[in-house]
């Protein structure tokens, strides 16, 4: 399967030169939400690891595009999908509406915290045997599908640091890995190569899924906790391109405060567009 293509454009802060991959210019916002883990998704669920003849059940909840995008999958895959979500007020309603008209069931679950809910559902899954995926589709084959996008970029251009929004620590568990171990650029022995992200998990949580997938290296990924609340979708800060207002445009407002101490070329990796005009 090919590789979908997403452009380097090269926007001014500060007075330095940063080249940002537009993975949010994947999906049309309509079909599909803009977003860098469609294809990857779309990889596991056309893979032997999924059985097309049994309902697949995923938890999705709310700033998290999942639900739309299994959807919309499943109905392209022939398979049966279960949108379980939080059933709180937060959980926009023309999403679920989107979800539905995708063919979905929708099963609202009492809100609680994220991993007691994840749990809840897989006891509920094991029951009516349904099959779920990987928390935050912490798959091989998807994170070697992150993995070979980074081969797209480092084919052509090297870089000194990458910044990439954490969030799980799975999508960007690829992307950190092919970024630190890839050869044809550096000297091994004076690989200066250097990854900035925040996140809105606790840094340790972070820490173990990046090392699991073997992007973990202490001396090389700098972790840091977003001085903003995850729901606060910064409404007074500007960000020169269509970004994710929950991960994405938090890890540029990190870029904006701390470029100056970063030297050497920065490959800023955008995931997604923004949530608010996604539902509009």
């Amino acid at each position: 399967m090919d590789l979908i293509q997403t452009p380097i454009q090269i926007y001014e802060l500060k007075g330095r030169k940063v080249h940002v991959k537009r993975d949010d210019l994947i999906g049309d916002g309509k079909v599909l939400p803009r977003w860098a883990k469609i294809e990857g998704i779309r990889r596991i669920l056309q893979s032997e690891s999924i059985d097309k003849s049994k309902p697949l059940a995923h938890l999705s909840v709310y700033g998290s595009w999942t639900g739309w995008v299994l959807s919309q999958l499943c109905k392209e895959e022939g398979i049966e999908f279960i949108s379980a979500y939080p059933d709180t007020q937060k959980y926009p309603p023309n999403l679920l509406e989107k979800i539905k008209e995708n063919g979905a069931t929708l099963f609202p679950m009492k809100p609680n915290m994220m991993a007691l809910l994840s749990n809840k559902l897989s006891g509920i899954a094991k029951t009516n045997g349904w099959q779920m995926l990987p928390y935050a589709f912490n798959h091989p084959m998807y994170v070697d599908y992150m993995a070979s996008r980074m081969d797209e970029v480092l084919q052509n251009e090297d870089f000194d640091h990458l910044v990439v929004s954490m969030g799980a620590g799975v999508t960007c568990s690829g992307l950190i890995r092919r970024f630190l171990e890839y050869k044809d650029w550096k000297d091994i022995l004076k690989n200066k190569r250097q990854v900035h992200g925040i996140t809105m998990s606790s840094i340790n949580s972070t820490r173990n899924i990046l090392e699991y997938n073997k992007a973990g290296d202490i001396n090389n990924v700098h972790i840091y906790k977003s001085p903003y609340a995850f729901d606060d979708m910064m409404p007074n800060y500007e960000v020169p391109f269509d970004c994710n207002e929950f991960w994405d445009k938090k890890m540029w407002y990190w870029l904006d405060e701390n470029i100056q101490k970063l030297d050497g070329k920065i490959l800023f990796w955008n995931i997604g567009g923004s949530y608010i005009k996604s539902l509009e």
